[in-house]
C-alpha cells in the first residue's frame, strides 16, 4: 500500500510554532507582572479566538489560563480580576463550544464523561442536605462547567477536524516553561525556593527539606506537574515519533532532576508510574510495530537492570534512596520511625482516618461536594475564601466515599472502569498513560476536582493527550484506506 509521508507529518510540530507560544506566554506574564488589569487582555483574547475557523487557539489560551493559575507568586501574584476572568471565560467557552457543535449530542467516543457529569448532578442533589450546601453546589457547578468546556471543545475539533501539530506545540510550550524554566531557576533560590524561605521566616533554626516549588506556586503542584508532562511528553514520542527529538530528549532529561531538586515522594512515585503506565499502555497497543514495541521494552529493561545494578553495589546508594523517600538524612532519626512502608503510609493514614471517620457519618448520600466539616462555621467574611479554595483532601477513594457515600461511590466507579473499557479500545495510548498517572497522583492527594487549583492543568494534559490518540486513529484508518495524497486526507477526515 502506497502512502504519503506528508501525512504522516501530522505528528511533528513546528518548533518556531513551539517557541512563538511561549513567546506569548512569557509576553502575558510580563503583562501580569506589570499590571493585574492585562488578565483582562487575555480574556478579550479568548474571546477572539472563539471566532477564528481553528479551535486549537482557543484551546491554547485554556491552556494559558489553567497554566498560569499553578504558576508561582514571585514570578504572578493572582488576584480577584484574575479568577474573575479565568472562570467567566470557562463559562463562555463552555457556551461558544455547545453553539459551534449544534447542540448536538457529545462524540461517541466521550461517553464515559456521561458517567462523570451523572456523579457531580447527584452530588449536587445530595449536598443540599451536607455540610455546607451553597458552596457544594457553586463548586460543582465550576466543575461542570470546566470539564464541559473540555468535552465540547474536543467534539468540535474532532468534527472540524484536529491538527495535531498545534495541540503539541501548545503542550511542548507549557512543558517548556516549567520542566525546562524550573530546572533553569534552580541557581536562584528567591524563585525556584521561594516556598522555604516564606516558610524559614516562621520558623528560624528548624531544619527544612526539600519544597523546591520551581515556577510552580507549591512544591506538591511542581511534583505532580511534572510526572503528567513526563507521561505526556514520553507517550507521545513511543506513539507519534519515528526519530528521536532534541527538544523532547530536553523534556524528558530534565523530569527526573526535578523530582530530585523537589524532595517530594509524590514527585517520585508519580514519575516512576508515569513510566511504567506507557511502557504497560504502549506495549498492549495494537496499532503500534512489534519491533518498536521490541525495542522499547528491552530499553526499559536494560535502563531498570543497571539501576537495581547500581543500588545493589553502590554502598550509599539505597540509603540515600531511602533518605530521599523518608525525607530525612539523619540515619538515627530513619530506624526510629520503624520500617520504609510504615514510615511511607504514616503521612497519609490520618487522613485517610479522618476521611473514614466522615464517611461514617453518613455513609448512604455522604456530607457533601468539595467541603470539609469545617466550612458550615465560616462566617460571612471568609465566604469569599471558601468559595474560590481548592480542596485537596489527600486520598481520592477515601474523598469520594466521605463527599458522595457508597451510592456516589458507586457512581464514580463506574466511571472510571468506563474510561478504562472505552479507551482501551480505541488503544488511546497517550490519553490512558496520562490518566492513569492521574488517578495515581489523586490517590496521595486528591486534586480531581479543584480545577481552579493544580487540578485544571493535570486534567488539560489528560485531554490533549486524548486529541493526541483521536488524531492518531485517524491516521491510521487514513493509512488502512490507501489515502494516497494529503489533499485527500483532508478532505476525508477534516484535519
Amino acid at each position: 500500500m502506497r502512502y504519503v509521508g506528508r501525512v504522516s507529518e501530522q505528528s511533528t510540530y513546528s518548533a518556531k510554532l513551539v517557541f512563538g507560544l511561549l513567546g506569548i506566554f512569557l509576553g502575558v506574564i510580563l503583562m501580569l507582572k506589570v499590571a493585574e488589569w492585562a488578565i483582562f487582555a487575555v480574556g478579550a483574547l479568548m474571546v477572539y479566538t472563539l471566532t477564528q475557523k481553528r479551535v486549537e487557539y482557543t484551546f491554547f489560551v485554556l491552556v494559558l489560563f489553567s497554566a498560569l493559575s499553578v504558576v508561582n507568586p514571585v514570578i504572578v501574584k493572582k488576584g480577584f480580576a484574575f479568577y474573575l476572568i479565568t472562570r467567566g471565560a470557562l463559562f463562555t467557552l463552555a457556551l461558544a463550544m455547545t453553539t459551534r457543535s449544534g447542540f448536538q449530542k457529545t462524540m461517541w467516543f466521550m461517553s464515559p464523561f456521561y458517567l462523570l457529569f451523572g456523579y457531580v448532578l447527584y452530588m449536587m442533589a445530595t449536598s443540599l442536605s451536607g455540610w455546607a450546601p451553597i458552596v457544594s453546589e457553586l463548586k460543582a457547578v465550576l466543575f461542570l462547567v470546566f470539564m464541559s468546556a473540555l468535552v465540547q471543545t474536543v467534539s468540535v475539533v474532532s468534527l472540524s477536524g484536529v491538527d495535531s501539530r498545534k495541540i503539541r506545540a501548545v503542550m511542548a510550550a507549557v512543558s517548556v516553561f516549567y520542566l525546562v524554566g524550573s530546572v533553569a531557576v534552580i541557581p536562584f533560590p528567591s524563585i525556584g525556593q521561594s516556598m522555604m524561605m516564606s516558610l524559614m521566616e516562621g520558623t528560624a533554626g528548624s531544619e527544612l527539606s526539600g519544597l523546591y516549588n520551581g515556577l510552580t506556586w507549591h512544591s506538591q503542584t511542581l511534583g505532580p506537574l511534572v510526572a503528567m508532562l513526563n507521561a505526556f511528553i514520553f507517550s507521545d514520542f513511543l506513539c507519534n515519533f519515528k526519530k528521536k527529538d532534541y527538544l523532547y530528549s530536553v523534556l524528558l532529561i530534565s523530569a527526573p532532576i526535578l523530582v530530585y531538586k523537589s524532595s517530594s515522594r509524590t514527585a517520585f512515585f508519580g514519575y516512576m508510574i508515569s513510566i511504567l503506565a506507557t511502557l504497560f499502555f504502549f506495549n498492549r497497543d495494537r496499532n503500534a510495530k512489534r519491533s518498536r514495541k521490541a525495542n522499547v521494552l528491552m530499553a526499559g529493561l536494560f535502563v531498570g537492570a543497571i539501576a537495581i545494578l547500581v543500588i545493589a553495589i553502590h554502598p550509599g546508594a539505597s540509603q540515600n534512596l531511602e533518605a530521599f523517600l523518608r525525607k530525612t538524612q539523619d540515619v538515627d532519626v530513619m530506624a526510629a520511625r520503624g520500617t520504609l512502608t510504615e514510615d511511607l503510609a504514616q503521612s497519609r493514614m490520618g487522613q485517610v482516618e479522618i476521611g473514614m471517620a466522615n464517611f461514617r457519618k453518613s455513609p448512604v448520600i455522604g456530607n457533601g461536594f468539595q467541603v470539609s466539616e469545617e466550612m458550615q462555621f465560616m462566617d460571612k467574611s471568609e465566604t469569599g475564601f471558601v468559595l474560590s479554595a481548592p480542596i485537596e483532601k489527600g486520598v481520592l477513594p477515601v474523598m469520594v466515599l466521605e463527599e458522595g457515600g457508597v451510592v456516589g461511590a458507586a457512581i464514580f466507579a463506574m466511571f472510571i472502569f468506563a474510561i478504562y473499557w472505552k479507551y482501551s479500545q480505541l488503544r488511546f495510548t497517550c490519553f490512558l498513560s496520562t490518566f492513569t498517572v492521574f488517578i495515581a497522583l489523586n490517590s496521595g492527594e486528591a486534586s480531581f476536582f479543584s480545577t481552579s487549583g493544580s487540578g485544571g492543568i493535570l486534567w488539560l494534559i489528560c485531554f490533549s493527550a486524548l486529541l493526541l490518540d483521536l488524531d492518531r486513529l485517524r491516521l491510521l484508518k487514513a493509512e488502512r484506506q490507501g489515502i494516497q495524497s494529503q489533499e485527500a486526507f483532508l478532505r476525508r477526515y477534516k484535519v
